[in-house]
C-alpha cells in the first residue's frame, strides 16, 4: 500500500487529503475539520459528496473525479517502481540470540 497524507491547518480550520493505493484498490479523499466532504468511488467512477443536507453544500470541481483517477495510476506505477527498486534489498533479519552469562557472585568494576 502505498499512502500520501497532506494536513493544512489555520487558526480556524483544518483541511486534510489522503491518497493511496494498491494493486487492487484505492483511495482519494477530502475532509475539513473533521467531516469528510468529498471522496473518489473508483467502483463506481464517480466522486461523492457525503454531506448532509443541513449545511452549505460544498461542491467540487467537475475534474476532481478525473484528477483522482489520473493519481490513481501514477501511485500504481511509483508503487510498481518501488517494488522493482527494493526487490533486490536483503529482508532484515532479527540477529541470532546469543546466550546470556549470570555471574553467581555480586561483581564489583575493579575487584578480582
Amino acid at each position: 500500500l502505498s499512502c500520501v497524507l497532506s494536513v493544512s491547518a489555520d487558526s480556524l480550520h483544518e483541511e486534510f487529503s489522503i491518497g493511496g493505493c494498491s494493486d487492487s484498490d484505492g483511495e482519494k479523499m477530502y475532509a475539513l475539520d473533521g467531516e469528510e466532504l468529498w471522496y473518489a468511488d473508483f467502483t463506481n467512477k464517480k466522486g461523492v459528496e457525503p454531506q448532509p443536507s443541513f449545511i452549505d453544500h460544498m461542491t467540487y470541481e467537475e475534474g476532481t473525479y478525473d484528477t483522482a483517477e489520473a493519481g490513481q495510476q501514477i501511485c500504481k506505477q511509483n508503487l510498481k517502481n518501488h517494488r522493482k527498486l527494493l526487490k533486490d534489498f536483503p529482508v532484515e533479519q532479527d540477529p541470532p540470540s546469543s546466550p546470556i552469562v549470570y555471574s553467581r557472585d555480586n561483581v564489583e568494576l575493579g575487584e578480582n
